[in-house]
């Protein structure tokens, strides 16, 4: 049995959690990745089941995902690929060219009491998706949406990285755009290797824990006022 996923659903005024196992022989079929790969994308599946356990395996092109034509809501790999709300099945033929395999989720939580500059106006009103909330042992935090998506040619080549367009609405994070100082490439994607960095055995939990969320702290500090973050390992 491959890892199960999770999501909150509104039946008859109540939430209901609805389950199932990951289709992965599916996700194997929209990324054109022969079986080979199979076992490969299960250990992808079980790590982020074990670590990010609310991400849910998706389909994206860049950092859009691709949604359910009937109702808008974000395709899983549920008996095959369909809408999360609604159930309604998609056909691989349906799906853009450019579609790929891509974790969708909340990283994990940032406390921002210290950040005393876009605290406020972070606590009173956070960018569309990003969750602020409170408890006793860090205080305010921020929880930060993201997309991994994994190229086509995945292993030998990473996984991206992207911050969704309301990651750049925080006070003092700048617009949009490739730069050498804060690490960022076009449209919003980190840039988290440097050449020759990459490992064909990492895997996207591996990316996620120890250098997208990195990415997210120091940016935050940077946008805090801390302009040489990225210059320091933390």
């Amino acid at each position: 049995m491959y890892a199960q996923q999770m999501f909150p659903r509104q039946v008859n005024g109540a939430i209901v959690h609805h389950r199932w196992e990951v289709d992965v022989d599916t996700a194997l079929q929209v990324q054109s990745w022969s079986g080979k790969l199979r076992e490969r994308l299960r250990r992808e599946v079980d790590e982020m089941a074990q670590h990010f356990p609310r991400w849910l395996l998706t389909v994206s092109v860049e950092r859009e995902r691709v949604v359910c034509k009937r109702c808008g809501g974000m395709l899983v790999f549920d008996r095959g690929l369909r809408c999360v709300l609604c159930e309604t099945p998609m056909a691989r033929r349906q799906l853009p060219d450019a579609a790929r395999l891509a974790w969708f989720g909340l990283m994990p939580p940032i406390g921002i009491d210290g950040l005393t500059r876009i605290r406020d106006r972070l606590i009173g009103r956070p960018p569309e998706q990003h969750v602020v909330g409170q408890r006793p042992d860090i205080g305010h935090y921020l929880l930060v949406p993201a997309l991994a998506i994994y190229p086509a040619d995945f292993p030998g080549y990473p996984v991206r990285v992207a911050y969704l367009p309301g990651f750049s609405k925080i006070p003092g994070i700048p617009r949009e755009g490739p730069s050498h100082t804060y690490h960022m490439l076009s449209n919003g994607f980190m840039c988290l290797f440097a050449a020759g960095e990459w490992k064909r055995d990492m895997t996207c939990r591996s990316v996620l824990q120890q250098r997208a969320y990195a990415h997210v702290i120091k940016f935050l500090n940077y946008g805090n006022g801390k302009r040489n973050a990225f210059a320091i390992v933390t």
